[in-house]
């Protein structure tokens, strides 16, 4: 019995193991936040922690007392730690084991002058041990050798061709093979600072463009130069930080008082970088960031707004996230800083995001104020507290790991053996979007098109699939070319010959005269009417050549092709693997907008001697309404075949459709109530106009109902309450 216990729990611990290592941590860890990701629907989705928190550490700890406000941090190519200790006036670098620490700033010698830092703001340490330090006090900046000698002071830049405005306040920089030095200047409007290896002002790289509302520049041609010198200047917004590549792009972050605009620039997936926090700067100050991810890299997607529309900076629970700081990994990869809300948003280069994790708290792992992040040299993230002064090293996961290989694996085109990497990070994670991308890609290489395009479908990558689906498309075609040639010219003939014999057969009923006329007669005089509107829209009225029945056949299949349209629209030409439109309330508002503008329509032209009455407008609408089946259905079907290139075709063909009938639609209120073409212009207007009025009317009446309901409800509740 004993014996069978023992192997119960051996098998117990096991299985709990298994589930928490798939998880990327082990039993024995208790991780204080959680690792997620979006997917395209903006939605959170938990995953495996790709970082888990290997130490947390305080100067003090090395007995050289507390770090004070400290602002930056960076590390070397051997792991060293080095942290700009602000309020102290020091740099404090802690060894790459965290076995101990070293101080650099109660006074150091140069050209045999002594120095003391005032208000070191940032540091930057280079593959050869060379540490730059920029005060934002004295405002100079000091190079240090490995062996922590002061080998130069940079003084501010007095250039005659920097701007009188310039302001020169250095707070955070960043150092190129060259020896050429990249700053951020508090206050600076003009861009990143360049300076050469000899500390000589250069050029001005990445200005960032000022934003005005297309009101705001409409408004301003109205204005006079008094006026415009009255209003508030819109200036440009300033960078907060800087980091540098090994090809020496430089990565600059930065924040917008706007955050309207940036939550409107996120929630549309916009690939502009008017509000981006973060930017890619090439040697010419051009941002080159790719941004192909479901959203921009701004940190979180799921973003609630204040009742004001902005949130302010304190309250973590509103707004945008507040990117202040950006670290670069290998491959392209990486990882913004929300100071915000304490967490760390990790990319690659396509801007997808990979993993994001942190959180505000007290516990390991959680930061009270985090103000600085930076890649240690085993690939760990080593993240700054300000307000609790200590550092924290993360450490990778197995499933972090998984992730970097993969990334590497395709960084070095070695795809078939990524497709080993990626499944075994399904394993651990089936939400993963990415490896269902890198396993479609292998799958192209390998000619396998079309369970490519059931991976890249899975990963709701449109752009690949696209492709694959195109390759796909042409290896079919190649076995039926000689097909699909005789196919549209079938087709074609076929259109022809029924328009053909429709009109014999309207020629025909018009020829006759009966008192009565069949559902055939009336239904199949719509296509006279599409094609001959004026002459169509009148005898439709004066000679009875259609009825109420025969119109609400015709707006059944408008609504029927309409459905058709949001159901069975192609993969490619919509985005999105799944369908969750509302059936009955697509229905619903067609119908409403069918008898919104038949009311509206109706009440203006009663007061305008409009020779129509409600049933005509009825009629004549609907009539008006033919060419969305004839162009919608043909334009759904199509679009199951079309590439991501080829969706303009299916746009055109629906466009057709719309303006055909918002021709119609002018030239029935015309021939229906006999009006002149100016009277009807101004007809049409009021129409749309008197349509916004009793929608808005219907909206209130509802709301006011409602109120009435809630107060009945409390004066009932009270009521009962009392007795």
């Amino acid at each position: 019995m004993k014996k069978l216990c023992r192997t119960a729990l051996v098998f117990t611990v096991a299985a709990i193991s298994a589930v928490l290592s798939g998880f990327g941590c082990s039993a024995t860890e208790n991780v204080a936040y959680s690792t997620y990701s979006y997917n395209y629907d903006g939605e959170a989705i938990e995953s495996p922690h790709a970082y888990v928190p290997d130490g947390v550490y305080s100067t003090a700890d090395f007995g050289i007392g507390n770090l004070s406000s400290p602002s930056d941090l960076c590390t070397d190519s051997e792991g060293n730690v080095y942290i700009a200790d602000t309020a102290n006036s020091r740099v404090v670098i802690i060894n790459s084991d965290f076995s101990g620490a070293a101080v650099i700033g109660s006074s150091f010698e140069y050209n045999g002058e002594t120095h003391t830092f005032s208000e070191p703001s940032g540091v930057f340490a280079t593959d050869d041990g060379t540490l730059y330090v920029a005060d934002s006090k004295t405002l100079n900046i000091y190079i240090f050798s490995r062996e922590r000698e002061c080998v130069n002071i940079i003084t501010p830049p007095t250039s005659s061709l920097l701007p009188s405005d310039f302001s020169y306040i250095p707070s955070k920089l960043a150092v190129d093979s060259a020896g050429r030095i990249f700053i951020i200047s508090s206050g600076n409007t003009y861009g990143v600072v360049a300076l050469d290896s000899e500390g000589e002002y250069s050029s001005f790289i990445g200005a960032q463009r000022t934003t005005l509302s297309l009101w705001e520049k409409i408004w301003r041609r109205f204005m006079t130069e008094e006026q415009k010198k009255r209003t508030v200047n819109n200036v440009p917004t300033n960078y907060n930080n800087i980091a540098i590549d090994e090809k020496g792009f430089l990565y600059v972050t930065a924040t917008y008082s706007n955050t309207t605009a940036v939550v409107n620039a996120i929630m549309t997936r916009s690939t502009d970088n008017t509000h981006a926090m973060i930017k890619k700067l090439n040697s010419a100050g051009e941002d080159v960031l790719v941004r192909n991810g479901f959203f921009p890299p701004s940190g979180d997607v799921d973003i609630t707004m204040s009742t004001e529309g902005n949130a302010s900076d304190a309250d973590i629970g509103y707004g945008p996230s507040s990117i202040t700081d950006v670290a670069v990994g290998r491959n392209g990869v990486y990882s913004l800083m929300d100071s915000k809300r304490g967490k760390i948003f990790t990319y690659n280069s396509n801007g997808d995001l990979l993993y994001a994790f942190g959180n505000t708290g007290y516990q390991d792992g959680l930061f009270r104020q985090l103000v600085s992040i930076d890649y240690g040299a085993d690939d760990s993230i080593i993240a700054l507290d300000g307000t609790g002064n200590t550092v924290t090293v993360f450490r990778t996961t197995d499933y972090g790991k998984l992730i970097a290989e993969s990334i590497e694996l395709s960084a070095d085109r070695k795809y078939d053996e990524s497709v080993e990497v990626y499944e075994q990070i399904l394993l651990q994670n089936s939400n993963y979007d990415l490896a269902n991308t890198g396993i479609g890609t292998a799958m192209v290489r390998n000619g396998d098109y079309e369970q490519a395009m059931h991976y890249f479908k899975l990963a709701n990558d449109v752009e690949n699939y696209s492709e694959a689906y195109s390759n796909y498309r042409r290896e079919i075609m190649g076995n039926y070319i000689l097909l699909v040639p005789v196919v549209v010219v079938v087709l074609c003939v076929l259109v022809a010959l029924f328009l053909k014999k429709v009109k014999a057969y309207n020629l025909s009923v018009a020829q006759g005269y009966s008192e009565t006329r069949s559902f055939k007669e009336e239904f199949l005089y719509v296509f006279y009417v599409i094609f001959h509107p004026f002459d169509g829209f009148w005898e439709l009225k004066r000679s009875r050549r259609g009825s109420v029945r025969a119109a609400t056949f015709i707006l059944a299949l408008t609504v029927f092709a309409i459905l058709v349209r949001m159901l069975g629209t192609g993969y490619i030409c919509t985005g999105e693997t799944t369908n969750d439109t509302n059936i009955f309330l697509s229905i619903a508002v067609v119908l409403a907008v069918v008898l919104v503008w038949c009311i509206s329509n109706r009440c203006l032209t009663s007061l305008m001697y409009g020779e129509g009455s409600f049933k005509d407008i009825y009629v004549a609408s609907c009539y008006a309404l033919m060419p969305l089946p004839v162009f919608m259905i043909p334009a759904t079907i199509i679009s199951n075949f079309v590439t991501q290139e080829e969706v303009m075709f299916v746009t055109f063909i629906n466009a057709i459709g719309f303006l055909w009938v918002a021709l119609l639609l002018f030239v029935a209120v015309l021939s229906t109530h006999g009006y002149q073409l100016g009277s009807n212009v101004i007809t049409v207007i009021l129409t749309l106009v008197g349509m916004i009025v009793i929608v808005f009317l219907m909206l209130l009446f509802v709301n006011l109902i409602g109120q009435m309901w809630s107060m009945i409800k409390n004066i009932y509740n009270e009521i009962v309450f009392r007795l």
